[in-house]
């Protein structure tokens, strides 16, 4: 992390707060959520091509996870989940819930919010959102005995409801982000240089590539165009996982909103603030933030007209404006106050380089992305695993093409 950003003081806290975080409870939590993606995502794509994919949650303290492909056999691939990486997930979903409540308490930023918004019938002055009986996760259902012999007040179903269900969303999003890469079969763009011995490819390790910067002078703006479309893929597959486990409602929505604010803001803490385009594998959070925050925004609306919710798109337009709005500032706030340096005195670093001051930058940037996206979304069509598949719903959007 940035230590020019981040408060020492709350760093040092939040490292006190590991001694206190049981990885066996984090795995316990997460491993039915893995079980059941592995298992849908091999009956769906690969038991049909007689494949496997299998994941790891390996005993490593790194803040990412990895999806791994044997060229020799590209059918049995392996996603590796670091608990370092579940164990921060975690961490924000369990925390995020309660500072929100303490934001709609002592602040004005969600009333401000909903006075804007105060034509929108579905805005709440809570800081979470409420969530019934029926919309609650089964890791909810699970967990809650537990909680009820020894739980405080203010931790009410609506806000224990929250923590499990931004754990789950968080999990789903980062997983299926893995699987977009897999489906997309990203190893394909690369190229084996003659001589080489190379076992397998995985999308985070350089040693295996069989590009480098050394053989390809845009191998960092493919690779980051490559990251975004992974991303989708992950925002498509997510959505479909929601409606398919009764998830896909106004609580759920919201907190997947703030559950990829919140970890677009934890992966920017690396990067410089400002929007030149580093010789990294990955873009900078805050654009892979817009093309996200775009394609969900609209595969929300148009999968609330495919089930019903609403008759016409822009039944739910103002709406979903508010949920997104909220979730942006929200996560902000609480990741300003969690981690940063931070009086109140002026906008978060990460909401402040997105604001209207950078945008000419920053859609050079996200035009730069689109470019080196449609450079490659031809041949990715041609070796997608699944058809039909996000590309044609995300062709016709035509998100950031000039």
């Amino acid at each position: 992390m940035s230590q020019q950003r981040n408060s020492k003081e709350k760093w040092n806290r939040i490292v006190e707060e590991n001694r206190h975080l049981s990885i066996e409870y984090i795995e316990k939590l997460a491993k039915p959520i893995l079980d059941d993606l592995t298992s849908w995502v091999n009956r769906k794509f690969y038991n049909p091509l007689n494949g496997e994919l299998t994941y790891k949650i390996p005993l490593d303290e790194r803040v990412n996870a990895t999806a791994t492909t044997d060229v020799l056999d590209p059918t049995h691939p392996i996603i590796e989940m670091n608990l370092g990486m579940l164990r921060e997930i975690y961490r924000d979903a369990f925390v995020f819930p309660l500072m929100s409540d303490i934001f709609s308490e002592k602040t004005s930023t969600i009333k401000d919010l909903n006075e804007v918004f105060q034509s929108v019938c579905l805005t709440f002055g809570s800081g979470v959102p409420p969530i019934n009986a029926n919309q609650q996760t089964k890791l909810f259902d699970l967990m809650k005995p537990a909680y009820d012999e020894r739980r405080h007040e203010k931790l009410t179903d609506d806000m224990l409801g929250s923590r499990f269900m931004m754990f789950e969303l968080m999990v789903v999003w980062l997983y299926f982000h893995e699987v977009g890469h897999l489906l997309q079969r990203h190893f394909l763009l690369k190229i084996i240089k003659p001589g080489d011995e190379i076992v397998c490819v995985s999308e985070m390790q350089e040693s295996v590539d069989f590009h480098s910067k050394a053989t390809d002078e845009n191998y960092f703006l493919k690779s980051q165009a490559r990251e975004i479309l992974a991303d989708l893929e992950g925002v498509d597959l997510t959505i479909s996982y929601m409606v398919k486990n009764k998830l896909f409602h106004v609580p759920g929505i919201y907190l997947l909103m703030c559950a990829q604010e919140i970890m677009f803001h934890r992966f920017f803490q690396s990067y410089p603030e400002n929007f030149e385009i580093p010789e990294i594998k990955h873009p900078n959070p805050i654009v892979r933030g817009e093309y996200v925050q775009g394609y969900l925004t609209n595969l929300v609306l148009d999968t609330l007209v495919k089930n019903g919710f609403i008759s016409d798109r822009k039944d739910g337009g103002y709406q979903i404006t508010y949920l997104s709005t909220r979730a942006s500032s929200m996560a902000g706030l609480f990741w300003a106050n969690r981690y940063e340096e931070f009086d109140g005195g002026e906008l978060p670093t990460f909401m402040r380089l997105a604001s209207k001051e950078n945008h000419e930058q920053k859609m050079q940037y996200i035009h730069t992305m689109r470019y080196w996206i449609d450079s490659q979304l031809e041949k990715i069509k041609v070796n997608h695993l699944c058809r039909p598949n996000f590309i044609e719903y995300f062709e016709g959007l035509k998100l950031y093409q000039k």
